[in-house]
């Protein structure tokens, strides 16, 4: 049989098996505690005798299924229900043919455990091979990430030298965003409702947004922590809000739309400019297909900021699609 249809197969019974064996009664508290447990490779929170589940293995997804189907929704707040609908949403898209989350470096999380890395070697590449079939491929910038991961902190063991050949000579897709993905575009707009918390046409977003943008002028420079990789959206809200329990594990557990509604921190004019400016490429990226360079030019048209800056805040669009317009309301611009 085809290995990918033996996949999929193997993959929808565990599913099957988990819905139907058990009813929808654990608390919102319940399923966080246990998608953390599922996520402790990704959170590195494991050691060196501990039995894991790979992210992303048929197991791990199986397990993070029959959570999301556990939940008993009636004792949910709305906001608790919206994002549950959310991550459920998030399951029909490729996220699950890109095995290595390249937010994380999976290899120092796992160790020098020879057998846990070839297992994982062996799953990024069978994982990324499928894909292929399936017209998803990585973006060249998250492939040389990756590749950064394996050259920088990982021995050179023979299933992570295979691994290191293997995307030495992948072919990557040829944008950054999520477009250019098999229904990357509804993907992309999925996120928007859920972190916007409107369902609006991008392309008229990114008009206002714009407009907005060009009737304020350039502004001067911002104080920007330059870390690479940082998440812009989760970084202001833990630094002035109070924050809120959420299930996501790339939002590191906190519900971002409904923390930066109730969040009372009073913003200032330089910050919602810089809010309005990454909206900005984080559209154009994602929906619209920029180049890096486009995207640097565009934000520095509006800010300015040293290159260093600039890269780390597209990172972090690259990283983290959508969720800047978290935002929107502690900014001011719900009206968008």
């Amino acid at each position: 049989m085809n290995p990918k249809i033996t996949y999929l197969l193997t993959t929808l019974m565990l599913l099957v098996g988990c819905d139907a064996n058990t009813p929808a009664s654990l608390s919102f508290n319940d399923v966080r505690n246990e998608l953390k447990a599922n996520n402790r490779v990704l959170d590195g929170h494991t050691k060196m005798d501990d039995i894991i589940t790979l992210p992303f293995s048929e197991a791990y997804l199986a397990r993070r299924h029959h959570l999301y189907g556990s939940v008993a929704v009636d004792v949910l707040t709305q906001a608790q229900q919206q994002e549950l609908e959310f991550l459920q949403i998030q399951e029909r898209y490729p996220e699950r043919f890109l095995p290595w989350p390249v937010q994380v470096n999976m290899l120092e999380n796992l160790g020098t455990n020879n057998e846990k890395l070839a297992a994982w070697s062996h799953l990024v590449q069978t994982r990324l091979q499928q894909a292929i079939d399936s017209k998803i491929y990585l973006s060249r910038y998250e492939r040389d990430r990756l590749l950064r991961y394996i050259t920088t902190t990982t021995p050179q063991v023979g299933s992570i030298v295979s691994l290191e050949t293997y995307l030495d000579t992948y072919k990557p897709r040829t944008a950054l965003g999520l477009y250019q993905l098999p229904n990357g575009k509804e993907w992309y707009q999925s996120k928007l409702n859920y972190y916007y918390g409107l369902t609006k046409a991008p392309s008229k977003t990114l008009n206002v947004v714009q407009q907005a943008l060009a009737s304020q002028g350039k502004k001067s420079s911002i104080d920007i922590d330059d870390s690479n990789g940082r998440h812009f959206t989760l970084h202001y809200l833990q630094a002035h809000c109070q924050l809120i329990n959420g299930l996501n594990w790339i939002d590191s557990y906190i519900n971002l739309p409904e923390t930066a509604r109730h969040c009372a921190f009073s913003i200032k004019p330089d910050t919602k400019h810089l809010i309005l400016a990454l909206m900005e490429i984080d559209l154009g990226i994602h929906y619209q297909g920029w180049s890096h360079k486009q995207a640097s030019v565009t934000l520095q048209a509006r800010i300015k900021l040293v290159d260093e800056q600039t890269a780390a805040l597209i990172e972090s669009v690259l990283l983290y699609p959508g969720s800047i317009f978290s935002l929107a309301n502690i900014a001011g611009f719900n009206s968008l």
